[in-house]
């Protein structure tokens, strides 16, 4: 069976390795020009452990792991007021691992090489039938696949075809993440700098052999709607929240250089699916109706 997957990221990188190994023939389609590898920190524990044994990749992942010692956590001005274990920052117990997503990006990708990626391109339309399911793409193209899978991010292309634009179910929570890669000026090894107070927090980590450390910010905007697709709009407003922080002004001067400038807002969904609702803080839906599914 052939079927195509929307979004070459964790989630499809995943979902093409498995159906792959049980004999189905995946494509994947992405709409950036490349293998996009930036982004945060993430958690691996529970059942996902277990799954990348099955794939064969957890020794991969914990050569590759962040192997975080500890955090600081400052006040305003940058005054250490407290340290943490790398366990206790990170709530890791047991086998849990911690790997950078550009990093378990890369070991997923070496296990699904080979796999038919298209990229610079999108699902323009689907339509879908008892016989599969006809795909048009965004340069014209058209080809009929099997099934169709969305794993395309919180802001899926997929959904969007199925269940119609995202606004009719989105609850904006006025909460905005932003990470991106600034020099190591700090010299931090396997540390995190973070201030945090109600509404707002400032961080910047170093993981390890990492050339560079990563700025992150988490804030509040309830009053302010942030463009996703405007970074100079993005960039004013971190400039604007995190005004008066005082240790935090050399990481906003480092902005505009970032190849890797991330931001994104997590949102509250609630997914039409027949006579049920589908409710989600990940804007995961539940399985989509007939041969496409988000």
């Amino acid at each position: 069976m052939d079927v195509l997957i929307s979004g070459a990221g964790i989630a499809g990188l995943t979902t093409a390795y498995w159906l792959r190994r049980y004999g189905f023939a995946p494509t994947i389609v992405e709409r950036a020009p490349s293998f996009v590898t930036g982004g945060y920190k993430i958690d691996v524990r529970g059942t996902a452990l277990d799954v990348l044994r099955r794939m064969g990749a957890h020794d991969a992942v914990v050569a590759s792991s962040t192997q975080m010692q500890g955090a600081l956590l400052v006040d305003r001005e940058g005054n250490v007021i407290n340290r943490m274990t790398g366990d206790e920052f990170g709530h890791r117990v047991g086998g849990d691992l911690e790997i950078v997503r550009g990093k378990l990006f890369e070991i997923l990708m070496a296990r699904t090489a080979g796999v038919d990626v298209i990229f610079g391109n999108a699902i323009a339309s689907i339509a879908q039938s008892c016989d599969g399911v006809e795909v048009t793409f965004r340069n014209g193209d058209a080809r009929t696949f099997d099934f169709v899978i969305g794993a395309d991010g919180l802001h899926s292309n997929v959904r969007r075809q199925i269940f119609g634009d995202e606004s009719q179910y989105l609850r904006d929570l006025g909460m905005y993440l932003c990470v991106y890669s600034v020099p190591n000026f700090l010299h931090l090894d396997r540390m995190e700098v973070q201030y945090s107070e109600i509404g707002r927090v400032a961080a910047i980590w170093s993981t390890r052999d990492a050339v560079d450390a990563k700025a992150c910010f988490g804030f509040a905007a309830r009053n302010q709607q942030i463009d996703l697709r405007d970074r100079a709009q993005q960039e004013e407003t971190l400039r604007t929240v995190y005004a008066d922080v005082g240790w935090v002004p050399r990481l906003l001067e480092l902005m505009p250089e970032a190849p890797d400038w991330f931001l994104t807002s997590p949102r509250r969904s609630t997914w039409p699916h027949g006579r049920a609702i589908g409710s989600s803080w990940s804007a995961t839906p539940p399985t989509a109706p007939h041969r496409a599914r988000a």
